[in-house]
């Protein structure tokens, strides 16, 4: 079991400031999939200060902090077995966090 950064993993999340993701399909170029029973569910994930904190895995995902302007500040693959990310300190502000996972890209905003 792997610890949570210095956070009881019993603490209650509801401290932290959850993170309302959407979802938008960004390759339509591929081959045609039949079409799937049930909908695409999107990572839940909360932020506390500075810290993304999943809930739910991410890893192999690229998680992607865009500006205002919709320039890309900040990228990462979210290596194995991860359950928390700080990110850059110096970050301050609305961005768009979007998290890539093959053909989907989940998306909200997050104030630093």
């Amino acid at each position: 079991m792997m610890p949570f950064c210095g956070h009881s993993q019993n603490q209650n999340l509801f401290s932290f400031d959850n993170v309302y993701l959407h979802v938008k399909k960004i390759d339509s170029t591929g081959p045609i999939k039949p079409i799937k029973r049930s909908p695409v569910k999107a990572p839940t994930l909360s932020l506390e200060d500075h810290t993304l904190y999943f809930i739910t895995s991410c890893d192999g995902c690229t998680l992607q902090l865009l500006n205002e302007a919709g320039d890309v500040e900040y990228s990462i693959v979210i290596p194995e077995n991860t359950s928390t990310i700080t990110l850059p300190s110096s970050f301050s502000g609305e961005y768009e966090l979007q998290i890539v996972r093959g053909q989907y890209c989940f998306y909200g905003l997050i104030e630093l």
